[in-house]
């Protein structure tokens, strides 16, 4: 047990006071310990007392295991507050380890749209087990009638929507009573007879006109409208460069069901971003730092294996040069440079591409062939600026060392680099096109396919080369 201060006293100290950090550091050992000790009863004496923010920054300054532990010594009430304010990775990492009626239990409590939030980024095995059980749960089922990651997913239902001929004090009164159930209000949409939104304004637009000014004068008709069915990426796109802060979303037909926020559609933006890198990286885009040995055996082992199977066609490549190699044992020691100069170029190019797609940002009109032209163009300056460079270190290297024909050497290297280069540079620019094209994703399978096929084609190249003017 800690000494510092009676346990009764604990508490979390704002971190911009004098000795927070002191106070706070000792308000976590002596948690810590209670909780090792399981003196529940005590823990819960103790956080009686504490705010939900308070009680999250606790549970966030946890080792993982401690949180765990923490979060199910909690009373339902508090741990639903606190698990509804955590950030959604942090949500699936410490909801891992759930019973599933407990978890149920939590969700329920919660408010239906958080609720609905907190079961969307709980683990896709979680998911399973909860859905039967959540069904019972309205505004969840109708939310898991959506597509997975559609704009229907994450919509807010809660909006405030007003007729064309309703005036700007009635407008100001139905805010004013909206204000409970939704709270900031971001964007007041203007919807027909059949709740099709044909305008929409900023709530302080309503403070430039006189209290009788119709809604009809104040809207704006240009603005995003997105279906439910849209895919989250898509909405993004959509959002982009709006004055707007909420997107209308409408059903099948047209009529309005909901609103998407700009702050939760950032979110989105991020989360797929982050899968991206995940995906580029050749790891599953569920994995979690705070994943279990088994996790990160079956996340990862694929993608390595993968890998290894290209590396091994390199390496029986490199093999059937023995004859070569054993003339000429210093063409072993530039495979590195040309297989590392290989990747680099084919990555460089893909991450532009998939970055590309995902943020539309591919010139509509722009055809095939020319950017065939520049990525060509662009990818050959490249390789002959740096098989330059190369065979200039290559001739400095021979006043020094004792080197076998530099001249040769540095022509087969040089235009071996030039090659490669270029092909890496092409493949990492149109493989993530192609794959978009057959509707495979290309963050899923660039990573992996451009490293296995630069391995194979840069060994097989570099020796044709070596072959052919080292020899």
């Amino acid at each position: 047990m800690v000494d510092a201060q009676p346990v009764s006293d604990l508490r979390w100290i704002p971190e911009g006071e004098g000795v927070a950090a002191d106070a706070n550091d000792a308000a976590i050992l002596a948690l810590r310990q209670l909780i090792r000790e399981k003196d529940k009863k005590t823990v819960r004496n103790i956080l009686a007392r504490w705010s939900p923010e308070d009680i999250m920054e606790l549970l966030v300054r946890l080792p993982l295991k401690a949180a765990r532990k923490l979060l199910d010594i909690l009373p339902d009430q508090t741990s639903s507050r606190v698990l509804s304010e955590l950030r959604p990775q942090f949500r699936a990492a410490i909801t891992r380890d759930e019973t599933v009626g407990r978890l149920r239990d939590l969700i329920l409590r919660m408010p239906p749209e958080m609720a609905f939030e907190t079961f969307q980024d709980l683990p896709d095995d979680v998911q399973d087990r909860l859905g039967p059980d959540l069904k019972k749960f309205d505004q969840i089922q109708a939310s898991l009638g959506f597509s997975k990651e559609s704009a229907g997913e994450i919509m807010q239902r809660r909006h405030v929507a007003l007729a064309p001929d309703r005036t700007a004090a009635e407008a100001v009164a139905a805010l004013q009573s909206a204000s409970d159930m939704i709270g900031s209000v971001d964007t007041v949409f203007v919807i027909d007879g059949e709740n099709r939104p044909i305008g929409a304004f900023k709530p302080r637009a309503l403070l430039l006109v006189s209290p009788e000014t119709p809604l009809s004068e104040i809207m704006s008709t240009e603005f995003p409208i997105v279906s439910s069915a849209t895919d989250q990426e898509a909405a993004a796109l959509a959002a982009a460069g709006t004055e707007f802060k909420s997107l209308p979303v409408v059903d099948n037909d047209g009529r309005l069901v909901g609103q998407i926020t700009t702050k939760m559609l950032a979110r989105v933006v991020a989360e797929e971003a982050a899968e991206d890198m995940l995906k580029l990286g050749g790891v599953n885009e569920d994995a979690r730092p705070t994943d279990s040995v088994p996790l990160i055996v079956r996340n990862r082992l694929p993608w390595l294996l993968a890998g290894l199977v290209g590396a091994t066609i390199a390496a029986l490549i490199i093999g059937s040069f023995e004859d070569e190699l054993e003339k000429a044992a210093i063409l072993a020691a530039f495979i590195p440079v040309v297989m590392s100069m290989a990747g680099n170029a084919g990555l460089q190019a893909s991450v532009v591409s998939v970055q590309a797609l995902a943020m539309g940002s591919n010139w509509p009109g722009d055809r095939l062939i020319f950017r065939f032209g520049r990525e060509l163009l662009g990818a050959l300056l490249n390789g002959a600026i740096a098989g330059s460079i190369l065979a200039t270190l290559i001739f400095a290297g021979s006043l020094v060392f004792d080197v076998e024909d530099p001249v040769r050497l540095a022509l087969a290297t040089s235009l071996s680099l030039l090659t490669v280069t270029t092909i890496a540079a092409i493949v990492g620019s149109f493989v993530p096109l192609a794959l978009d094209r057959i509707g495979i994703d290309p963050a899923a399978a660039t990573g992996v396919f451009i490293t296995t096929s630069n391995d194979v084609v840069g060994v097989l190249v570099y020796f044709l080369m070596a072959s052919t003017f080292y020899f």
